[in-house]
């Protein structure tokens, strides 16, 4: 495939699951039918329950100032900005304490077909990536200015990298945050 720039401006925001808020897709595979994964970014703009999805691992990122308070079965998860929790899609997580609206990166991996992980970097010059065999990443701007070669790239625009091509290289200064998705083994 290749790289790809996923522009934030042709995402479209869908309700969740649940109805308790939105999400605005970056990337789904398959695009039709159950997904092996799925990276989204979700405004939360109150207390409520995120959906469930059984079989499916979860990982969280907060992109926004304030961070994210989240209930996971029972125990308080607070995240500062760019921080990520882990999850199962079974568990009953709920937002808590939202003052204001904010945002979340959440990459979901079905169990058994594919796994994944989120991280930021913070960046302050050049930042390369190349992708392991088998495996996608998809470089998120999480806050900054960028641009892949000649092409200025907004905050929550994407970047995606298949494996085995040359490394992803990006150049500004800010914070990225990427998603890691590999095949099961």
């Amino acid at each position: 495939m290749g790289t790809d720039i996923l522009w934030a401006a042709h995402r479209v925001d869908v309700p969740w699951r649940n109805g308790a808020g939105v999400t605005s897709e970056i990337l789904v595979s398959p695009a039709v039918g159950d997904f092996d994964w799925r990276l989204s970014i979700a405004t939360v703009d109150s207390t409520a329950p995120f959906s469930t999805f059984a079989g499916v691992d979860r990982c969280l990122l907060a992109l926004s100032e304030q961070g994210l308070d989240l209930i996971d079965q029972g125990r308080l998860v607070r995240l500062g900005e760019f921080e990520s929790h882990s999850f199962a899609g079974e568990n009953e997580v709920a937002s808590a304490n939202v003052a204001r609206p904010t945002l979340d990166l959440n990459l979901m991996t079905r169990r058994g077909r594919c796994s994944g992980t989120i991280e930021s970097h913070r960046v302050a010059d050049t930042w390369s990536i190349t992708a392991r065999a088998g495996e996608i990443v998809v470089v998120v701007i999480a806050r900054g200015l960028f641009s892949l070669g000649a092409q200025p790239l907004a905050v929550l625009d994407a970047v995606r990298l298949d494996a085995n091509l040359d490394a992803l290289t990006l150049t500004g200064i800010g914070e990225l945050a990427v998603a890691h998705i590999s095949p099961a083994v």
